[in-house]
């Protein structure tokens, strides 16, 4: 067995299965060989069509857990409005002659870098909305769409996890969440503590972890890889002796 060590969002345990969740990254073309003009409105066409699937997410969220989380799309659609992140990307198409799909890319790159560079542990972790919006657009001038279906029920591992692909798990079927990196104090911290699914940050999990069964522990922080029957029973008891709670079974399938 093998223990890695993290920082827990939600006081749970679950065991399941490691699934690795890999972003595509899109390829998109540097240089236009259009009218600027015309790249400058296809990235306002997307950035209103982004507004108003953040919109969308913000009634789907102001239902299900109310206007305090539910506000993080309000601030995403602000963020998409900011008049530097704008400039920087209009600059991008009318200066370089970029297309509106690099623009954008080269203004996530540039302003999520600003702010984890930032001393204050809140305004680092907006970085991660920077990569959510400008993610969002890109898939608006792409034509894409974001599907994270799962084939059945396991424990997601990723670097990061973007607050609005919360929204979009599958809730039958995802047990927990794993990051490699992540904050406590992030936009997707607070959607996963309003949807109380079990999650772990700052764990070096490695890909050959890949499809083993692992523990959670929400209250060290600790993450099990491989445990067997008696390991589990064993922690079990442990916690039923301090009186705490169990989330989630811990038997073995």
């Amino acid at each position: 067995m093998q223990v890695l060590k993290g920082k827990a969002i939600m006081e749970q345990i679950v065991a399941g299965r490691l699934c690795f969740y890999r972003r595509p990254t899109p390829q998109v073309q540097l240089y236009t060989q259009g009218d600027w003009r015309q790249e400058v409105n296809r990235f306002h066409r997307a950035q209103q069509t982004a507004i108003l699937e953040l919109t969308t997410l913000y009634q789907r969220a102001l239902h299900q857990v109310g206007d305090g989380v539910a506000s993080i799309f309000l601030i995403h659609a602000m963020l998409l409005e900011d008049h530097d992140y704008v400039e920087t990307v209009r600059g991008l198409i009318n200066g370089q002659g970029a297309t509106a799909e690099y623009a954008v890319q080269m203004a996530e790159i540039s302003f999520s870098a600003a702010f984890a560079a930032m001393d204050s542990p809140y305004m680092r972790a907006r970085a991660v909305d920077i990569r959510d919006i400008s993610q969002r657009v890109l898939r608006a001038l792409m034509g894409g769409r974001q599907t994270l279906l799962m084939d059945e029920p396991a424990i997601l591992v990723s670097d990061e996890y973007l607050p609005s692909e919360v929204m979009d798990f599958d809730q039958h079927r995802l047990l927990g969440l794993i990051t490699r990196k992540g904050s406590l104090d992030s936009h997707t911290a607070m959607l996963v503590r309003a949807y109380h699914i079990p999650a772990i940050v700052e764990v070096n999990v490695t890909p050959k972890c890949e499809g083993r069964l692992a523990l959670m522990d929400g209250y060290t922080g600790d993450v099990y890889i491989d445990p067997d029957q008696e390991q589990l029973d064993q922690l079990r008891e442990l916690y039923q002796a301090n009186g705490r709670p169990k989330s989630l079974a811990f038997s073995i399938k």
